[in-house]
């Protein structure tokens, strides 16, 4: 991921611990409620399943999560959605027959709730969306800037961002042209290696290995069947988006940096300045300080440097790296260009 993105998400450790709590007094809510209900005497029934579950488990949690979770950690509000639904599902089976219960007006008050927050982050998340299509020519960077807003986690903003812009380069890139801004020489890294022909094979065989493992388990369950059928689809429709990714992410270098990349699931900026080689043997240094984003089957083409620059994972979680390995189609124009040698 891009080394250069800000990161706003604290520590995994200390957020698991600022979220424990909140969770568990809401949790604690749930069950004092589940308890009374098990407990409480039939004259008090009625009063408690229609009014008190209702409104402790469709306003006081929601209410609850909202502030200690929500509000707290920066959160859209349209975590707490999920939040009034459960609630709404749990009282609903409480809900006395033929009599007064607050779950009616209040399912009507969640819905009208529902949709204000649906419609407002809707509006702020696509602002976001085209403001950062404006910004940049990468489809990964226009879903990762509202999915940041989102989550305010950097490595679920990047794994959401990676998904929705595999499906775009699967089905709506087939027109454009590699990215390469004014200004940036770009390297493809996908001609001369394995990559593009596995993909291809895989391509061909999975719809061959879908007909015969549907026809097999048809046999005992049809809904199975048709779940395999649908997963075998999604995983071909994603490497196919996968695969445009590469082709359309080529490796990029300015005057002052060079960009690092694979498809949409790797951004590296390296500082021409820190680069101390460049070449095909792989370096003397640990194991962590090193990235490898060869292609199948291409020559390595080491970039060393002098000082190390911070790389980001799927999940965002960051490492210092001294070495990346890349695989330029053409790796003596590439060295030359990294090396600013003319």
């Amino acid at each position: 991921m891009n080394a250069a993105l800000p990161n706003p998400s604290s520590p995994a450790g200390s957020k698991a611990a600022r979220l424990a709590l909140p969770l568990a007094v809401c949790l604690a809510l749930y069950g004092v409620d589940l308890a009374c209900m098990a407990a409480v005497p039939d004259a008090g029934r009625a009063f408690a399943a229609g009014v008190a579950v209702p409104f402790d488990l469709m306003v006081c949690v929601p209410l609850a999560f909202y502030l200690l979770v929500v509000r707290r950690n920066g959160l859209s509000p349209l975590f707490v959605l999920p939040v009034i639904g459960l609630g709404g599902l749990v009282s609903a089976q409480f809900a006395p027959a033929g009599q007064f219960s607050l779950h009616v007006p209040l399912a009507a008050l969640a819905v009208a709730v529902d949709l204000t927050i649906g419609i407002r982050e809707g509006r702020r998340l696509a602002r976001s969306f085209r403001a950062a299509r404006r910004a940049s020519d990468e489809p990964l960077e226009w879903f990762e800037r509202p999915f940041l807003e989102l989550v305010r986690h950097e490595g679920a903003a990047h794994a959401c961002a990676t998904e929705l812009s595999i499906w775009y380069y699967a089905l709506f890139s087939w027109r454009r042209a590699p990215i390469a801004p004014a200004g940036s020489r770009a390297f493809s890294y996908h001609r001369k290696s394995g990559y593009l022909a596995l993909v291809g094979v895989i391509a061909a065989l999975l719809p061959i290995e879908a007909a015969a493992v549907h026809l097999l388990v048809a046999q005992w369950s049809e809904a199975a069947a048709i779940a395999l059928t649908a997963l075998t689809a999604y995983t071909l429709a994603w490497i196919v988006g996968d695969a445009r990714a590469v082709v359309l992410n080529p490796l990029l270098v300015d005057d002052d940096t060079l960009r690092v990349k694979w498809g949409s699931h790797f951004r590296l900026d390296v500082p021409l300045d820190l680069v101390e080689s460049v070449g095909t043997g792989e370096p003397a240094l640990p194991k962590r300080e090193r990235v490898n984003m060869a292609a199948l089957g291409a020559a390595p083409c080491w970039i060393v440097l002098s000082e190390p620059v911070e790389a980001r994972g799927l999940l965002g979680k960051p490492r210092p790296v001294r070495a990346v390995c890349v695989s330029p189609d053409d790796a003596v124009a590439f060295r030359r260009t990294v090396l600013r040698e003319g």
